[in-house]
């Protein structure tokens, strides 16, 4: 028992964040993905004695993710009519959509200014979502050197801007 219990705990801390980015698309709100991320992990937790027969536990998380998120979309109940809605009108007011579109330009600017090789890692780890030992293999670098380079990508971004990062990262 001890063994699934180290192993979920692996699995959680490996791929916690870089779910709830890949939620963040699909739910638009960071709660209500991390919400999604944090069930879907409860959800494999009930199944933890099947986890051996799981061949990638990375795309079954990812795809459990994608598909609770379509659930929860699904399932929302509307707080407007669809059919008064004119389909000129935004679902999100004009201040929320330039105040996301100014902070997603915002990281995706200090990312774009990242050494080019730090950047190439950071975006495989984080937007991808491959593990550490699979973009060292790869790249052809150490897993401790790859481990580097996310580091000090997330301690450039945060310290460049630190809202940006948290409303990403945290």
């Amino acid at each position: 028992m001890r063994v699934l219990e180290k192993k979920f705990s692996e699995y959680f801390h490996t791929y916690y964040r870089p779910l709830c980015l890949h939620a963040l698309h699909f739910m638009c709100n960071a709660e209500e993905a991390e919400d999604v991320v944090q069930e879907t992990f409860v959800s494999l937790w009930d199944k933890r004695e099947q986890i051996e027969m799981i061949k990638s536990v990375k795309s079954y998380l990812y795809t459990a993710v994608r598909n609770n998120c379509l659930t929860h979309i699904r399932d929302a109940k509307p707080s407007t009519q669809l059919d008064t809605l004119s389909p000129d009108m935004p679902l999100f007011s004009e201040e929320e959509q330039e105040n996301r579109a100014k902070m997603e330009a915002r990281i995706w600017k200090m990312i774009d200014e990242l050494p080019e090789r730090r950047r190439e890692i950071f975006l495989m780890a984080k937007r991808d979502g491959m593990s550490y030992k699979e973009i060292a293999t790869q790249t052809g670098l150490s897993i401790k050197t790859v481990e580097n380079h996310v580091f000090r990508a997330m301690q450039t971004l945060r310290n460049k801007d630190i809202r940006a990062w948290l409303f990403f990262f945290a």
